[in-house]
This record gives structure tokens, sequence and C-alpha cells, in this order.
């Protein structure tokens, strides 16, 4: 059984976590091997109690965004939880797909779908070597609102926020797409990959993934976890 620890969302040090300010966007809490985070405070009050039957928090982020500030705390790797600094003695919730609409692609002006059967398309996607394939990442400056390859659509995009898009290619121009994404029907973060099966993107279980992703690049685990959702358990298509 872990320790547990509060953490005072202005610290700048804390007992028993180590503290990692390179970075004054972003300054990392995390907590000593042996121990959780179990409570925020401002100042003597408390913010936020973790239910530790359920999570096990070790790491936090204080977030810096123009003059606004924010606390990050990773509940679980799929699960983060968010709160705004309103004054020295306030702070509040904030929804996690408000900040990242809002604050993290506030200069995203644009919404809309995205081809990514057109990941050869520089300022679109950006190539690197994957094994004897390749990966493209997508790199375009417009939020996604669905993911489509040619006219069919991957994945389902209700109610999901995406992060990253990644198409794999091999040399036998197979093809694997990855979506990352924010659900916010769970507030969870997913990682799903889709494979052109009979002419319908299919959402392939992790060990069919790993099979082909490893048969591209033989450093990719047979056994590879994501360390969140696989997907959305209220979005499942069969």
């Amino acid at each position: 059984e872990k320790k547990d620890l509060a953490l005072e969302v202005n610290a700048t040090q804390a007992e028993n976590f180590t503290v990692n300010a390179t970075n004054a966007n972003d300054v990392v809490f995390t907590a000593n091997e042996g121990y959780r985070i179990k409570t925020l405070k401002v100042g003597d009050k408390t913010l936020y109690t973790v239910d530790t039957s359920k999570f096990t928090p070790t790491v936090a982020h204080r977030l810096k965004h123009a003059e606004d500030l924010f606390l990050k705390l990773d509940l679980s790797h799929a699960k983060p939880l968010l709160f705004k600094k309103k004054s020295d003695k306030e702070w509040v919730q904030f929804s996690f797909a408000q900040y990242l609409d809002e604050v993290l692609w506030k200069e995203k002006k644009e919404s809309k779908d995205l081809d990514a059967s057109k990941f050869a398309e520089a300022g679109l996607f950006a190539p690197d070597a994957f094994g004897t394939g390749k990966v493209y990442d997508f790199v375009g400056n417009f939020k996604v609102t669905k993911v489509k390859f040619e006219d069919k659509e991957v994945g389902d995009s209700k109610k999901a926020k995406y992060t990253a898009v990644k198409v794999y290619v091999g040399t036998d121009d197979k093809k694997i797409v990855r979506l990352d994404y924010f659900y916010t029907g769970d507030e969870r973060f997913k990682e799903v990959y889709f494979k052109l099966v009979d002419g319908k993107w299919k959402k392939l279980e992790q060990s069919e993934a790993n099979k082909d992703l490893h048969a591209m690049n033989n450093a990719w685990p047979l056994d590879y976890k994501p360390l969140v959702d696989k997907f959305s358990p209220l979005a499942v298509i069969t």
C-alpha cells in the first residue's frame, strides 16, 4: 500500500515529491517511490480528494498558458483531471475537453475532416522510418472532426477529440491507422488501431494490431499494451 501525500497547487517544492521545473510552463510533480497523491490543497483548504480505491495518481503538472494557470492531475494514464486558478485562494475544476479546444488548440482556427489517405502530403503528415515501412504522423494545423480514408470513415468520431492520427504503411502497402483521442463520453484517453478488411475499416484487437506492426518493424513488441484505454466502451462498433 502506497503512502498518501497532499500536494499544494502553488508549491515550488514538496516533501516526498520530485519537482521538475525546467520548463516553467509545465512544472511536473512526481511522487517518490512508495507514495501516491491523495489530496490537492489550496493553502490549507482541500481542493480535491482522490478515491484511492480506484486510482493511484503519482504525477501532477502545473501548466501555464499565457496568464492562465492549470493543475492537471493524472488519475491514471487515461484519466486526466484538471483545475484552473481563479485567484490565489480559489481553483476550480475545468473540463479537459474545453481545455483542449480553447487552450491547447487555441491557434487551430479551423475544424475539418481529415482524409488519412493523403498521408504522403507534406504539411499534413510528417513521415518517419518504421522498420521496413514508414509511419506518417498528422501535423496539420486544424482540429480533426472526423477521420476518413478516401470516402470511408475510420472509427467513430462521435464524442472524440483527436490528439494524434498515425498511418503505418508496410512495404506490401498494408496500412494500419492509429487514432489517439480524448473521449468525452467517459472523459478518458483512447488509443485504437484499424485495418481495411473487406472494404471497411475494422477496429483491431490489440494482439492483431501488434502482429501487423511487428511484421513491419520487429522492434514493435508483440505484447504491447496501450497505457490508455484501447477503445471507447460506450462506442463499440462491431
